[in-house]
């Protein structure tokens, strides 16, 4: 197989994974991060379904923070539906980056911190169009403050919602955005993770153990007065003091009919760039290992892209779309219903049995239990 020069923007979970297995089938990689520690800062909960991680990368017992076995969702009339899961782990979110940097490092992938991404052209040799042609990248070193340039034939996105990448490559389009706010602070706790979903966004308390845990929303609009009133709901007016850590972010939407692409000749996006996050939870690690895999097949293989990864995940992100539609125009009472209607057996037991990621495989189950939800579905489109 032709060893192929790749370069990727971003040293998280989507690009690191992606140096990982191009590396692995013989790539010359080069990765470009724009901070100078890897993994920081952080801008993400940290949990993950460890089935996930077992089928795709060992992770070491000390990156593992927490072991989940329950969740609540809780309504805003506080009723609540306490659910199974299956293998949930909180994760080092810092130290999980740092890892996939280790194993791809070992498999021959080349890493420059405190680089940032600028720009590129496409260059004039080549033929074929855009998929023929190399890439001039333009990277700046911010130690040095000046700019290279990489002549690579591949270029990978995995820089984040606010993709520098999918910009330049003209792949932004419309897309949208919330809110993540969350905090590290000591709140006592039974080890199961509290969702809250409300008009307002969704807001969760995910414990790092009995006496920590992860306090954030995620919401479009008046994200920092949702988050002052929940922390204060949570901890008491003097939360400010007990904060341990802080992190924030924009999570991006997946949502197909922004304009939003994937591709552009030999550019590829993964990950948050490429707003691979299941809109329910807002939630995207496990998006991320699939569309790298899809990105390393796809350059090993000299296959399409974007049918790769839609074959993998485009009809589940495409449902968590509608699902999270669908939330976007509940009511608070709307809320109250749906938990009420979860907390039947029935519909409860569907909840545990299949993997949150993969809406396609329970929700006509869930319909066919009971028809109530449909006047929820309907949401989404009306």
């Amino acid at each position: 197989m032709e060893s192929k020069k790749i370069a990727i923007a971003g040293a998280g979970p989507a690009g690191g994974f992606s140096a990982y297995l191009l590396a692995k089938s013989g790539m010359d990689v080069h990765v470009f991060e724009e901070h100078g520690t890897i993994g920081e800062p952080v801008a993400c909960t940290g949990v993950i379904t460890g089935d996930v991680l077992s089928q795709r990368l060992q992770l070491p017992r000390e990156l593992i923070v927490n072991r989940i076995a329950k969740a609540r969702i809780i309504a805003p009339n506080k009723e609540f539906v306490e659910v199974r899961l299956k293998n949930d782990i909180i994760i080092d979110r810092a130290g999980f980056d740092r890892h996939i940097t280790g194993v791809a490092q070992d498999a021959g992938a080349k890493y420059f911190t405190n680089h940032r991404f600028e720009s590129f052209e496409y260059a004039n040799s080549g033929s074929g169009g855009k998929s023929g042609k190399k890439i001039m990248v333009d990277v700046k070193d911010k130690i040095k403050n000046e700019i290279r340039k990489i002549e690579t034939d591949y270029l990978i996105g995995a820089d984040g919602p606010i993709s520098a990448v999918a910009k330049s490559a003209g792949l932004f389009g419309n897309r949208q955005f919330y809110v993540g706010l969350q905090v590290t602070m000591p709140v006592e706790n039974d080890n199961v993770i509290d969702f809250y979903p409300s008009e307002e966004g969704i807001a969760w308390v995910v414990p790092e153990n009995e006496k920590v845990a992860r306090v954030g929303i995620a919401a479009k609009k008046e994200a920092n007065q949702y988050f002052r009133w929940f922390l204060t709901a949570v901890a008491g007016k003097d939360y400010e003091k007990k904060i341990i850590g802080r992190q924030a972010g924009p999570i991006p939407l997946y949502d197909p009919g922004l304009k939003s692409k994937t591709k552009d000749g030999r550019v590829l996006l993964v990950g948050d760039a490429a707003t691979m996050v299941k809109a329910p939870t807002l939630g995207g690690i496990n998006q991320s290992l699939i569309g790298a895999e899809a990105a390393a097949e796809a350059i090993t293989k000299n296959t399409d892209y974007e049918k790769l990864w839609k074959k993998r995940m485009g009809m589940d992100l495409y449902l968590s779309l509608l699902m999270r539609k669908a939330m976007e125009r509940f009511s608070n009472e709307d809320y109250n219903r749906l938990v009420e209607t979860f907390a039947k057996e029935k519909n409860r037991t569907v909840l545990e049995s299949y993997d949150r990621d993969q809406p396609s495989r329970f929700a006509l189950k869930l319909l066919m239990r009971e028809p109530k939800l449909l006047l929820f579905a309907k949401k989404a489109w009306f």
